[in-house]
């Protein structure tokens, strides 16, 4: 038996299962999409792009549901690169207490969404949260706020507790890229009289882009799919000030049992999804060979 066979013969299951849960699965949702399917012992009738010129032209809790994903999406990334930069960086430092720091940063890792949503909608609670508790506590009555109970501040809510959430995978890979940069180049900017926050600024941030591109594609991948902080602090309310294109996806279908509009929104997702990974992995990919 050829080495090729042999090859072909190991990657033959993992083959067919993505192809038949991933792909396969994406085409059926696809062809679900393309139906008004409602009834869980029928199948619907075929009424074509029907289910797609409804979301883009009347559905206004769609149109929502888009913009806070987009408003998530930009606050939490916008946030959580830099802010792991910056760990990394501390991290690098050497500074004294460093692996109590390190734990620190890297805790949030460990907690389930189910877990870290829990903690923080009971942080944000009007009436009992820690939040408000801290501010009567230090006399500042006048600043508590509705927090996750406002339409205004809830999405800010959630943008915060996911930032918190993935700011230690965030440092995680740039402290990977920070130790990566070998020592003969810090050392001869150091002989060139840079000082250490010209070392930073200068030499080791710059070279840090492939990492950059790594953490923007997966923190864009999970912002755009993210469910479990949402549904399980505000479930999309107050309203629809907290709706995102999965917690709307997920009402629609399973909750007003509209499966094929449910499914459009889903294709929708996916779309959006390849339209943004794509050029990002491109890129990736190209930096690989600069």
């Amino acid at each position: 038996m050829s080495k090729r066979v042999q090859i072909l013969l190991f990657i033959l299951p993992g083959l067919i299962l993505v192809g038949l849960f991933v792909y396969g699965f994406t085409a059926w949702t696809f062809q679900v999409s393309l139906t008004n399917w409602r009834d869980v012992g029928s199948a619907g009738d075929f009424v074509g792009l029907d289910n797609y010129i409804r979301l883009f032209s009347r559905d206004r809790v769609f149109k929502a549901s888009l913009v806070n994903t987009l408003k998530l999406t930009l606050v939490f990334i916008g946030v959580t690169i830099p802010l792991g930069l910056f760990l990394a960086v501390l991290l690098d430092l050497n500074l004294k207490g460093k692996q109590l720091f390190r734990l620190i940063f890297l805790l949030p890792l460990s907690f389930s969404f189910v877990a870290s949503a829990s903690m923080w909608t009971w942080m944000f609670s009007p009436e009992i949260g820690s939040v408000n508790a801290l501010l009567r506590a230090i006399g500042l009555d006048s600043l508590t706020q509705p927090w996750i109970t406002s339409d205004r501040q809830a999405l800010i809510c959630i943008a915060i507790a996911y930032v918190w959430q993935f700011s230690g995978f965030s440092t995680l890979v740039y402290y990977a890229g920070i130790s990566g940069v070998a020592p003969e180049i810090t050392e001869a900017a150091k002989i060139d009289g840079a000082s250490t926050f010209q070392r930073y600024m200068k030499v080791i941030i710059p070279m840090q882009r492939p990492a950059t591109l790594t953490v923007l594609m997966i923190l864009l991948m999970y912002s755009l799919r993210v469910f479990d902080l949402v549904w399980l602090m505000t479930g999309g309310g107050p309203g629809s000030s907290t709706e995102i294109l999965s917690t709307f996806m997920f009402r629609t279908a399973f909750n007003r049992n509209r499966f094929g509009y449910g499914a459009a929104v889903g294709i929708v997702m996916f779309a959006i999804s390849i339209l943004i990974v794509i050029p990002f992995f491109t890129r990736l990919r190209r930096s690989e060979y600069e």
